[in-house]
């Protein structure tokens, strides 16, 4: 599964990445307070559809030379408008017919 997300994120295709994720999932992602911004707490697939939809619109997040660490992580590149942080997303849970419970992005 966390290769259909690197590809999904890095294609900036949200219907693919949210199709990865249960109805009532949680991804968390901890990197945009390294600039400053609020970090994302999202809850469901339709607000990671939602979400990443409007701010892919706007060209953000973007990742940069993903690595499969294993079949639940990987570590990435991603930039939200500035400078790349090297980061690491994990599946911390899997739910019903395979798909992410739980997912977070943390600096590494």
């Amino acid at each position: 599964m966390i290769e259909k997300v690197i590809k999904a994120m890095a294609d900036m295709n949200y219907e693919a990445l949210s199709s990865c994720f249960t109805e009532d999932c949680e991804f968390i992602d901890y990197c945009p307070s390294q600039h400053g911004n609020s970090d994302s707490y999202l809850y469901g697939s339709d607000c990671v559809e939602m979400f990443f939809r409007s701010r892919w619109a706007a060209g953000i997040p973007v990742i940069a030379e993903p690595v499969i660490e294993s079949e639940n992580r990987a570590s990435i590149f991603i930039s939200y408008g500035g400078a790349y942080i090297y980061a690491r997303i994990s599946i911390e849970e899997i739910g019903s017919g395979g798909l992410i419970k739980k997912a977070i992005v943390h600096p590494v």
